[in-house]
């Protein structure tokens, strides 16, 4: 399996353990309000990558962050929990928001099952630890209560910075916030002193008693390294936005630490855009999968409608690309319920339609050749293949239920009606049938029937 590898700019060969394990370590959410359609993209596509890396017959270790303290989960608890202690509010909006984004997984399809989920509160030890080997390595230094990393020694010593993306530093200067746009060099907060109102926990640095939290770059670096079982790791995976200061400042903690480089691949997902413009509250062009559902899609229409886009291209969603992906989940769910209708289609789909699906996927998860692989195909699937294509895609057609005795009965009795030029008892039947939820199509070799909703 191949990736577009950001440290090399090249597509890359995946090379697992010698025990054939891939380790991976996905970028999660801030646990501060809802995921919107965006980050749901990445988690989306992440996914995609893991189900592919299964099936092509690797051991998968995966791992994903929960950032559950940072500028804006403290900012968010406070005005959500005002009355409440700092760490009791914290933990009281974070937990919430983590329960709303693990259920948002499952609707789209994400197999939560197989991801083990971190967060950052519970591996403060942890990042203490990493922080204590970069300073004792000379790579950080303490300044107003917080310890900074020392960007310019990092660089003297022979160390790489701008790995991922190329970066200006005639504007070197130390900041404290846990994000920043600017593409330039900065000497990043690895630990924040403690201020009034914010949980904190105490820490020992040297002859520096240190109260106070960890910066969000160290969070990663820390969880990735004791949750995953080698170094480097197979494959570190997030979105574009990531890649400048977040994965660039991951790298250099690991190796100012270490001395060893911390990922063989950095794979990056683009951008969802919203009508052509990047998403905005103030634009109104912001939502969330609540948003989704509360329109009447189904979530899978979302994980589908991600799928049509290369990972690495930017993804325009309009209402109108969704109704689309809505009708083409509906049928591949009629095709998938051929499975239950053999006297409608004597065909059996090819069964290289797996293996050819999974080539494409093997390209740098080529999501669209694969659907529309999948789309091409019309004769009837069997229940091992839909078996297969849920285990690579995770679109749910295996599993869906036949329609029960009763419904099968009504449609029998409308044919018989045709037969014999009921042409109103037929009707009669036809709306019961589809009052039911099931619309009956007639074909030279019989009724064949979907249903209504994907």
């Amino acid at each position: 399996m191949r990736l577009f590898n950001s440290l090399t700019r090249q597509l890359d060969d995946i090379t697992p353990s010698s025990d054939n394990t891939i380790t991976f370590y996905a970028c999660g959410p801030t646990v501060y309000d809802h995921a919107h359609i965006g980050n749901l993209r990445t988690y989306i596509t992440e996914d995609l990558l893991r189900r592919a890396l299964r099936v092509s017959g690797y051991s998968v270790q995966s791992v994903m962050n929960i950032t559950d303290v940072d500028d804006k989960t403290i900012t968010r608890s406070q005005i959500e929990h005002p009355d409440a202690g700092p760490m009791e509010a914290l933990i009281e909006t974070t937990r919430t928001y983590e329960a709303i984004f693990k259920a948002d997984l499952a609707a789209l399809g994400v197999d939560v099952a197989a991801i083990q989920f971190v967060r950052a509160t519970e591996a403060i030890p942890q990042m203490q630890a990493l922080i204590q080997r970069i300073y004792a390595n000379g790579f950080a230094y303490v300044a107003d209560g917080s310890v900074y990393f020392n960007l310019r020694t990092y660089r003297e010593a022979g160390n790489p910075y701008g790995r991922l993306v190329n970066v200006d530093y005639s504007a070197q200067a130390r900041i404290d916030n846990d994000e920043y746009d600017k593409a330039e060099a900065q000497d990043f907060a690895l630990w924040k002193g403690t201020k009034d109102g914010e949980p904190f926990w105490d820490f020992s640095l040297g002859e520096h008693d240190l109260p106070g939290r960890p910066g969000w770059h160290i969070e990663c670096s820390a969880m990735a390294l004791d949750n995953l079982d080698e170094q480097p790791i197979t494959v570190h995976s997030g979105g574009i936005d990531l890649k400048f200061p977040h994965h660039e400042n991951e790298i250099a903690q690991v190796i100012a630490a270490t001395n060893q480089d911390f990922a063989r691949t950095f794979t990056h997902h683009n951008h969802l855009l919203v009508d052509g413009r990047k998403m905005s509250k103030s634009l109104q062009n912001f939502y969330t999968l609540e948003d989704i559902k509360a329109k009447g899609y189904n979530p899978l229409a979302l994980r589908l409608l991600c799928l049509q886009a290369l990972h690495a291209n930017e993804l325009n969603f309009t209402w109108d690309s969704l109704t689309a992906a809505q009708n083409m989940l509906g049928n591949l769910g009629a095709w998938a319920d051929l499975v239950h209708q053999p006297e409608i289609n004597k065909a059996t789909a090819d069964t290289r339609l797996g293996a050819d699906i999974l080539a494409y996927l093997a390209e740098d998860l080529h999501s669209p050749e694969a659907l529309a692989r999948l789309a091409a195909e019309t004769a009837a699937p069997t229940a091992e293949l839909l078996r297969q294509l849920d285990a690579l895609l995770g679109l749910g057609l295996a599993g869906r239920p036949d329609i029960t005795p009763e419904q099968k009965q009504l449609i029998a009795e409308r044919q018989a009606a045709r037969d014999a030029k009921d042409w109103p008892r037929s009707d009669q039947l036809r709306a019961e049938l589809s009052a039911d939820g099931l619309e009956v199509e007639d074909t030279p070799a019989g009724p064949r029937w979907r249903r209504a909703t994907p």
